[in-house]
This record gives structure tokens, sequence and C-alpha cells, in this order.
């Protein structure tokens, strides 16, 4: 089974990803990690050089060659942003809801993400909010601490294995 984290940058994807897979024995991919090592240049270099246009197909690419098995996926912030990778992300759909005032919190000691340099945190969440919730199967709050947030996806994950 595949496991997708996806929310705003700064949500906490990538964090609650390799934690989780841990727990629960899964291997962690990191999508923006697969596009920089296959691009063989950073994000931010592939935003500058190419344009976001470019950046999605590359987004949307790494998710069809992610490998079979079970995964833990913590995605770009963005991939709500193509239409098409909903259904090409095969699997369960999280989407880590995060307040703003944590989110900013959160990057003021990260690295500046390419698209913030152009809006704001404010107007990206505005643009996103509704796509996050379209290609969630389930809304996780993440203004806590991770081993909390961990906890619910676990439970939920249990709950529908059951059921």
């Amino acid at each position: 089974m595949k496991i997708f984290l996806i929310g705003m940058p700064g949500s906490g994807k990538t964090t609650i990803a390799s934690k989780l897979a841990k727990h629960i024995g899964y291997t962690y991919v990191d999508l923006d990690g697969m596009i920089e090592r296959d691009a063989h240049m950073f994000i931010e270099e592939i935003f500058e050089r190419y344009g976001e246009k470019k950046f999605r197909q590359l987004e949307t690419e790494a998710i069809l060659q992610l490998p079979e098995g079970n995964l833990v996926v913590a995605c770009g912030g963005g991939v709500v942003t193509v239409k098409e990778n909903k259904d090409l992300m095969d699997g369960i759909k999280f989407y880590l809801d995060t307040d703003i005032e944590v989110i900013r919190k959160r990057l003021e000691s990260d690295y500046q993400r390419p698209l913030l340099k152009q809006t704001t945190l404010e107007q990206l969440f505005d643009e996103r909010y509704f796509k996050y919730q379209d290609f969630a199967d389930a809304v996780i709050s993440n203004n806590y601490d991770v081993e909390t947030t961990v906890k619910v996806i676990e439970n939920y994950l249990k709950h529908e294995v059951n059921s």
C-alpha cells in the first residue's frame, strides 16, 4: 500500500512521512528528493531555469516512477495543482492540515521555497486549500507534536484495514 502526505510547504510532510514509515515498517520516499536526484539539480534550480510548469511535469513523472511496495510518500506542496496527479497517486492520501501561523513559524528556520519568493503563504493557502481537500482521503491536523500526528494516522490506517 502507498500512503501519500500532502499539504502546504512547512506543514510537516517530510518529518511525518519519515517518522510514520519507521513506525509502520514502510519505505520512506521524498518526492522532491526523487526529482532532485533524477534531474541532478535542486528544486530551486529547476524553478529558476525551467519554471514551475516543467517542475510539475517532473513531479508527475516521479509519481509514475514510484517503486512498488509499501511506501510513505512525502509529496511537494504543489502536487495538488495538477489534477491528474490525484488518480496517479494510488493509495491513501492524507492532507496534513496545519494552521498558517504554525507553518509560518516552521518556515522561519527553513530554506526559502521557490514559490514563496513570488507569493505569500496566505495566497498559496487560498489557491490550494480546496485542492488539498479534494485530493485527500483523510484530513489530519498537524498543529501539534510529530508523535501525536503519527499516532492519529496509524489509528486511521488500523481502522481502514479492519473495516
